[in-house]
């Protein structure tokens, strides 16, 4: 038996169905643990136990994210099931098992390496950080069109931040005749955004909050800071709606927001949510990318 070809995809949603699809077409021996039986592709192994799932295993593929508390893989399709503790399934492989796990923090991953594992966060790879982008935007924008009642075209709309997310939204919301606004802190970001068409608000200037709140029916959060404060907020109309995509905490004050009047939706995960298939097959490409790289394939 070939411990290298055998890998355990234990916990998460859709897009580790999709992740053990794309290992199985890639030639490996994936098993999953933690979905729905019904979930699991035809040809893929299921286990009800995690412990048969791993045994023999030379990868395990952990789920984005890894753990929501921090100590327990996640399993938001089977929570029914005991929990399934990261410390226990570190312990449980044998040195030199390649740990694939998205968002994994700093306490697990010391944890892991304490444990011989090779580590590999692949939220951290630029390569699925970029493609990411894409079916990150496309579920912003989708989430605008459930919650205003207007078309895109002619929508008035600004975006605060300009990297690769931003830039994704912006490029699908001109390419809808949405009349998009950039906001950032770089001159040279505002550059590229007006040569896309966009207008521009340099974030470090007096007055950026104020021209922010002045018509847009929509503001897109993808700066991770406290950029929206309770200062800010109370320029706001109670009609803007905020959709904030920045990393927790993000980049509202929720409290300000509340007593404002002022809508906010919290938009993390968007991948997952709205195009799993596809966001399963950028982190299996990563995964995969990854293991030959090491020389484990």
């Amino acid at each position: 038996m070939n411990r290298n070809r055998i890998v355990a995809v234990l916990g998460g949603d859709l897009r580790q169905a999709t992740v053990g699809e794309r290992l199985l077409a890639a030639g490996l021996q994936p098993r999953i643990y933690g979905l729905p039986p019904s979930e699991v592709p035809f040809g893929v192994r299921y286990f009800d136990n995690w412990r048969q799932a791993v045994a023999g295993a030379g990868a395990v593929v952990l789920p984005l994210p890894a753990a929501h508390d921090g100590t327990r893989v996640a399993t938001p399709l089977m929570q029914e099931l005991p929990p399934l503790g990261l410390d226990a399934l570190f312990e449980a492989l044998p040195k030199g098992t390649f740990l694939a796990a998205g968002k994994l923090d700093s306490t697990a991953k010391e944890n892991a390496n304490a444990c011989g594992l090779r580590v590999f966060d692949y939220f951290e790879s630029d390569a699925l950080q970029q493609k990411n982008a894409l079916p990150t935007a496309e579920g912003a924008v989708f989430i605008l069109m459930k919650e205003l009642p207007w078309t895109i075209a002619g929508l008035p709309v600004a975006v605060t931040g300009f990297g690769r997310v931003s830039r994704a939204l912006v490029t699908l919301l001109n390419a809808m005749g949405a009349r998009v606004t950039v906001a950032a802190r770089k001159s040279a970001a505002l550059r590229e955004a007006r040569g896309l068409g966009c207008g521009t608000v340099l974030l470090n200037e007096p007055g950026a909050m104020k021209r922010l709140a002045e018509g847009y029916a929509a503001i897109f959060n993808t700066v991770p800071a406290r950029l929206f404060d309770a200062e800010a907020l109370r320029l706001f109309n109670k009609d803007t709606l905020m959709i904030d995509l920045a990393s927790a905490p993000g980049g509202v004050d929720a409290d300000a927001a509340a007593k404002y009047g002022i809508r906010v939706i919290w938009a993390l995960s968007i991948p997952g949510k709205y195009a799993p298939r596809s966001a399963g097959g950028i982190i299996a490409e990563t995964i995969l990318e990854r293991m030959l790289e090491e020389g484990i394939l």
